[in-house]
């Protein structure tokens, strides 16, 4: 292997190891008024897999929290929270 492939390899599993490392989350004001609202129910109402209350996949609507299972799930029912039975 020369020294160029050598350098390139190295750089792409530097940047993918950095990209892999997550950033401290630091509490906002939302977080901190999540704590008092209620959580409706612990099953994604788009899949209906269940929920665990430390999901960052999170949804504010009518005074309740809805919880995710992936961004893929919260944004359909972003879309229409109706269609998936949130009251």
């Amino acid at each position: 292997m020369n020294i160029k492939a050598f350098f390139l390899v190295t750089f792409v599993a530097l940047l993918l190891a950095a990209c892999q490392q997550s950033t401290p989350k630091t509490p906002s004001a939302t977080a901190a008024s999540s704590e008092t609202l209620p959580w409706a129910t612990d099953i994604d109402l788009v899949c209906e897999m269940k929920v665990d209350k430390t999901t960052e996949d999170t949804v504010h609507y009518n005074g309740k929290i809805y919880g995710f299972c992936n961004p893929g799930c919260k944004e359909k029912f972003q879309e229409n929270p109706t269609k998936y039975g949130a009251k």
